[in-house]
């Protein structure tokens, strides 16, 4: 007997299947099943889909606002990234741990299988983020794949920093953030750059990267760390690199943009945009002037035959003030701002928050015999319905287990 099957199941290619599950993974994919399980669902000829993948979350700065309105009201207006600081003294391992948590309910809840969350490691909040982090970790390891990133947000130009992420490293963090564009000149880019990269060789570790992010042609953090990771392809090729924003890859000129592209293709480095992220200006310099920013060059990197993919980036922040962790509304953002729209391009905005960014992740991935049960059932008939009415996630399943259920009822009294 199977521990769950999920009859009536439509998949993307238009076949209505019953899916079995037993310990965890789908074991059968068939028009009819014919054996019983201990537990039965009906998708009534709903579109199921593999479980959406987050791969990029500031997870520790979510609900920022709510440690903001406890500080004084000359604090609460100050311009956003000052106030930020402040905020960051209040971080505790019990308050960065609510806040995650809360996060990571929404993920289930919308039916997120695998995500990566990123904590800053700097001289104001110490460890506190990734101890939280790692907390985190640990309650949610049996439901979901969770990879934490130790992530130097204010960059490494403090004497503290170097050495807090290598002791974040050493606390199990699997992954090396950096965002080396925001150090003040090109020589502490590349000092950013060959720290995280070190960090990796040394630990065995992936690297993420928030890179250019900026309307700025002149930032141009994306090529050295495209050499960087081709350079070392040869003595690690198990080293796994991604890249987030890369907004100014859109305002370089074409010739250097294409050099660029190449460079990533040789990589093998995934990009991630966040098209809706980069949609909402932020002050950043001292004289408080909207920073702009934009989104990357989406199209031409896929042409190219680079993986790009979407993350929810932020919940709430002094980045993005929105967000619900919901990988289906960060779709929906990339098939306007990509202009995936017509002639069925909207299908190619799903494996962006599926099968791409999984590959990140140690999973077996995907609606097919042996694969890790992680299956969300959408109340609609197809994608173009789901990314257009943004629907309930009538059943998630996760690691074969029934997990959410969600169903809405309005009725009309006209």
């Amino acid at each position: 007997m199977f521990d769950l099957i999920l009859r009536n199941a439509k998949l993307m290619d238009g076949r209505v299947v019953d899916i079995a599950m037993f310990k965890g993974a789908i074991m059968a994919i068939k028009p009819q099943i014919a054996e019983a399980a201990t537990t039965e669902l009906d998708a009534g000829g709903r579109l199921t889909i593999p479980a959406f993948v987050n791969g990029q979350l500031h997870a520790c700065k979510s609900f920022w606002r709510r440690l903001l309105q406890t500080l004084p009201e000359e604090i609460q207006a100050l311009p956003l990234f000052e106030a930020a600081e402040h905020v960051k003294h209040l971080y505790t391992k019990e308050n960065v741990f609510e806040r995650v948590d809360e996060v990571m309910r929404l993920a289930i809840q919308n039916g997120t299988c695998a995500i990566r969350l990123f904590a800053d490691v700097d001289q104001v909040s110490g460890l506190t983020a990734l101890d939280a982090m790692l907390a985190i970790q640990e309650k949610y390891a049996a439901w979901m794949a969770v990879q934490v990133v130790a992530f130097p947000q204010d960059g490494i130009l403090t004497e503290s920093t170097p050495e807090l992420m290598h002791q974040a490293l050493e606390m199990g963090a699997e992954v090396v953030g950096g965002i080396p564009w925001i150090e003040p000149n090109t020589a502490a880019q590349q000092a950013h750059i060959e720290m995280c990269f070190a960090l990796a060789q040394e630990f065995e570790r992936d690297l993420h990267f928030v890179v250019d992010d900026a309307a700025d042609p002149n930032l141009r953090t994306l090529e050295t760390i495209a050499r960087q990771a081709i350079a070392l392809k040869k003595s690690h090729p198990n080293l796994r690199v991604a890249a987030t924003q890369c907004s100014a890859l859109s305002f370089y000129d074409d010739a250097y943009a294409a050099e660029v592209i190449q460079l990533l293709k040789e990589a093998g480095i995934m990009i991630f945009s966040n098209s809706h992220v980069n949609l909402i200006a932020t002050e950043f310099d001292e004289a408080h002037h909207p920073w702009p920013r934009s989104m990357t060059r989406v199209r031409e990197l896929m042409a190219a035959h680079v993986p790009v993919a979407c993350g929810q980036d932020d919940v709430d922040n002094w980045f993005y003030p929105f967000g619900r962790n919901d990988m289906l509304e960060v779709a929906q953002f990339m098939a306007h701002n990509g202009r995936f729209a017509w002639h069925g391009e909207v299908d190619k905005v799903l494996p962006m928050v599926t099968s791409i960014p999984a590959a990140l992740f140690e999973m077996d991935y995907g609606i097919r015999p042996n694969a890790e049960a992680n299956l969300v059932v959408l109340d609609a008939p197809d994608w173009h319905h789901a990314i257009q009415f943004q629907p309930n996630k009538r059943f998630v399943i996760l690691r074969g287990k029934l997990v959410a259920t969600t169903e809405t009822k309005t009725t009309l009294s006209l």
